[in-house]
């Protein structure tokens, strides 16, 4: 009686489990740091607030990485593009206000034309929350809390984070606060997409 009780428990688990789909992609990876650390190629879709003691703007982001072309276009919230900002291994431009602007750097571009101040350089690994240094400070599982990071160009960015979401077999940011010096930027990340080759 007790067999066939078994055996019944374990058709009707399995059938569940085939009824659910279950993904395996979907449960967490014993080295998902590293794994994510290694993603090159993603997509991240959120929000952005950037605040000074001059001014608040606010607006939505769609933010691409492809190896070493790093792009972020910035859209207001009934979708109007406001601008759109790529880097490469040439160099970076910048489309605003309808014209096109080229530099070395697309934080400096950025800056010189808007007044706003976002770190580009080195985004996969701060916005991915893989950011490892000395001042690193993790949770309990593992998960970036707090770290002081510097850009290329010298700026020294406290960046802390928030909360975070489980997808495709990694912890990935959900809120992060980037501050330097006056200047405040709030992401807040709704929807990862990265590429399932890599």
């Amino acid at each position: 009686m007790i067999r066939l009780y078994l055996i019944l428990l374990t058709f009707f688990l399995f059938l569940s489990g085939c009824a659910q789909r279950i993904d395996p992609q979907t449960s967490l990876y014993v080295d998902w740091k590293a794994k994510l650390s290694a993603q090159n190629t993603w997509q991240v879709e959120g929000k952005l607030a950037f605040i000074s003691p001059d001014e608040r703007q606010s607006a939505n982001l769609n933010w691409q990485q492809q190896d070493d072309l790093n792009q972020l276009v910035l859209t207001s919230f009934i979708g109007t593009r406001v601008l759109a900002l790529k880097q490469d291994a040439q160099g970076a431009e910048l489309e605003y206000d309808g014209d096109t602007y080229h530099d070395t750097n697309a934080a400096q571009l950025l800056n010189r034309l808007t007044g706003f101040t976002i770190p580009m350089d080195s985004a996969d690994d701060w916005l991915k929350g893989t950011v490892s240094n000395e001042s690193l400070q993790v949770d309990e599982l593992g998960r970036a809390k707090n770290v002081m990071w510097q850009s290329l160009n010298g700026q020294k960015w406290h960046i802390s984070y928030g909360d975070y979401q489980q997808y495709a077999g990694f912890w990935l940011p959900k809120r992060l606060t980037l501050k330097h010096q006056n200047i405040k930027i709030k992401i807040q990340l709704y929807q990862w997409y990265f590429n399932e080759h890599d």
